[in-house]
């Protein structure tokens, strides 16, 4: 008896299954299974039919795949290929090396959107794909828009306003996708990124993409942020005429020459045949049809090698849609005058951060008041304040003086490195700092009269363990932490925290920069004068003033709100003057306003008595445990 075609058939297809599940996958990278696998499908993409990588997409596809690389960030503009090249790894590692995957979009709802419009497609067009994820159904909890299921893993789509979806299953996998567009926080239990990042703990292998067009302004974007801590990858293409490799910019950052040039008739309307980009050696005009060229003999170069962060930055001067440098010289044209097509312009055609103009310091004037201390301590000071600031590798401390007027000094500054969660040194260090005895210019003997740590960042438990048993009225050690603006209109409240026992200080940060910035603009020494010692850093200074003060308006509701970005990588020395200033107002309103309100008084009697270091009763806390 002659067995069915159809059942034959359907037996081999079954064995070929099986065989594949054992047989180890080819050794491909992501933009190689794209090549030899991607089916673009015919209303979804301009270029429908096999999937063809661009020369500056291959690495970003393929970082992932190198087994020493844990985190990519892409800083990037639109019209690169973006969604396509994360839709590749999606069904790389579905086919080849899978596992569970978390892939996050800013909402809830775009997370269906993109599994329908995005995901679907690609998965019943790619038969490598479609044998091994079934086809979404509302009633089948295993695949549906949200959830793809497969042999040795799934993918969970969610957005990043939503902290039941973050809090889903531990996963080795996460993709970020437009992070600039996520919430500050989900539901009052944090941050979107921090929350979905933890869900990679129990892998050591984990590895995590970010992504995204800039949306925020220059100082609080998420991206640029990832991208500055990154090895920052710029993608180099040969000149035609000279070879010369290059980044394409719009505009130079060293000549702040606009590289993209051209000419406009009358009406202001570019002449498409005279738009070119002016080669940074040779100075010849590359004309548009020497893109492709171009783009197949470029290269990615790291500015900064050896950085744990895998970081690229990509804009659509690299794009390869029609007529891309005219219809881009065009819309710079027309931007002019307009500040939201500008900051559109900056941010989607050039994948950059917008920079709003705001009030800010500069760090060269204060140069001028650095000076020379006569002892440790000068004799004006009244009492010394400590603040603690908690970074992943390290702690910072300065230590303030305060004279009458609340005019101020800094006497300290100290750096400990060390996991403030695992290493005990660095906190043995800072008791170290804390407990010192400062000599004053007059010879009397100071100790620090209250210590403030931070208590916001990935090490609260480390902090509280610190804190809390030193939180009396005898060592005066408390947890801090910055907030846009406090309930009440104070400096500094009062509060507690989840964890019983542990007194929590909120210090407003806008209030508090707001006077620190004032107070850098006083010129001549007397009250709220900053005073600055000699051995004060280049750095500390650039951090102290790394801020500036911006007005932004929210688009739904068009009302206007100020708010602090930073102008620096780095602001430890502002949060530690902020923190400081907190720490003064905390003696002065909460722990004994009788002692230290007057430091005119306060500062008479030290030289009268000559005890610094006592400790002043004040009221006693009503919380359990604190006395």
């Amino acid at each position: 008896m002659e067995s069915h075609p159809t059942a034959l058939a359907a037996l081999e297809g079954a064995k070929g299954r099986v065989r594949a599940l054992w047989m180890p996958p080819p050794d491909l990278t992501v933009s190689q299974w794209a090549e030899r696998f991607r089916v673009m499908v015919k209303g979804t993409t301009s270029r429908p039919g096999p999937w063809r990588s661009e020369a500056y997409q291959r690495e970003i596809m393929d970082a992932l795949c190198d087994p020493l690389v844990t985190e990519v960030v892409c800083m990037k503009s639109t019209q690169i290929g973006w969604s396509e090249m994360l839709n590749n790894i999606v069904g790389y590692y579905i086919d080849l090396d899978p596992k569970p995957m978390m892939f996050v979009v800013p909402r809830e709802n775009d997370s269906k959107d993109y599994g329908r419009k995005r995901i679907a497609p690609m998965i019943n067009a790619c038969p490598a794909l479609k044998e091994k994820v079934r086809e979404a159904k509302a009633r089948k909890g295993g695949n549906t828009l949200q959830l793809k299921e497969f042999p040795g893993g799934f993918l969970k789509l969610t957005g990043a306003n939503s902290g039941a979806g973050l809090r889903s299953d531990p996963v080795p996998l996460v993709l970020f996708d437009e992070v600039d567009a996520y919430p500050d926080d989900v539901n009052g239990e944090g941050d979107p990124i921090e929350i979905g990042t933890r869900r990679t703990d129990q892998y050591p292998d984990f590895k995590i993409l970010k992504g995204s067009t800039p949306g925020k302004p220059k100082g609080s974007s998420r991206i640029e942020k990832d991208w500055e801590r990154s090895d920052q990858r710029r993608f180099y293409v040969p000149c035609p005429y000279c070879g010369h490799l290059q980044p394409l910019w719009w505009t130079d950052p060293k000549t702040k020459e606009h590289r993209l040039v051209w000419d406009v008739d009358v009406d202001g309307q570019v002449i498409k045949s005279s738009v070119r980009y002016v080669c940074a050696k040779c100075r010849k005009g590359i004309q548009e049809r020497h893109k492709q060229q171009m783009l197949d003999g470029g290269r990615w170069i790291a500015q900064h090698p050896g950085r744990p962060v895998v970081g690229f930055h990509i804009n659509a001067l690299y794009s390869l849609w029609k007529e891309n440098w005219h219809t881009l010289a065009q819309e710079w044209v027309d931007a002019q005058g307009d500040k939201e097509a500008l900051k559109a312009f900056i941010n989607l055609r050039l994948g950059e951060t917008w920079e709003e103009q705001g009030e800010t310091q500069d760090k060269d004037s204060l140069k001028e008041r650095l000076e020379p201390y006569a002892a440790e301590v000068p004799d004006t000071v009244a009492c010394l304040t400590m603040a603690v600031d908690v970074q992943d590798n390290r702690l910072e401390a300065v230590v303030k003086g305060w004279a009458p007027g609340e005019e101020s000094y800094l006497v300290a500054y100290e750096v400990f490195w060390g996991d403030p969660s695992t290493d005990t040194g660095v906190w043995e260090d800072v008791e170290e700092l804390r407990t010192r005895t400062w000599t004053r210019a007059d010879g009397i003997k100071m100790q620090v009269m209250l210590t403030v740590v931070d208590s916001g960042g990935h090490h609260t438990d480390a902090v509280y363990d610190y804190v809390l048993p030193r939180q009396n009225l005898r060592t005066r050690v408390f947890a801090i932490k910055g907030v846009e603006f406090n309930s009440k209109p104070v400096l500094a409240a009062e509060g507690t925290t989840k964890r019983a026992a542990v007194r929590l200080y909120t210090i407003a940060t806008h209030q508090a920069k707001d006077r620190i910035f004032a107070r850098l603009k006083i010129p001549q020494p007397g009250p709220g004068y900053m005073h600055l010692p000699e051995w004060t850093t280049e750095e500390y200074l650039a951090q102290l003033t790394g801020e500036k003060r911006i007005v932004v308006t929210n688009k739904r509701t068009k009302t206007k709100k100020t708010v602090w970005v930073k102008t620096h990588s780095r602001n430890e020395a502002l949060d530690l003057e902020v923190y400081n200033l907190g720490a003064l107002f905390i003696l002065q309103t909460y722990l004994a306003p009788g002692v230290f309100r007057d430091l005119s008084a306060l500062l008479q009697a030290t030289k009268d008595g000559g005890v610094v270091s006592a400790p002043s009763r004040g009221r006693r806390f009503r919380s359990a445990g604190i006395g």
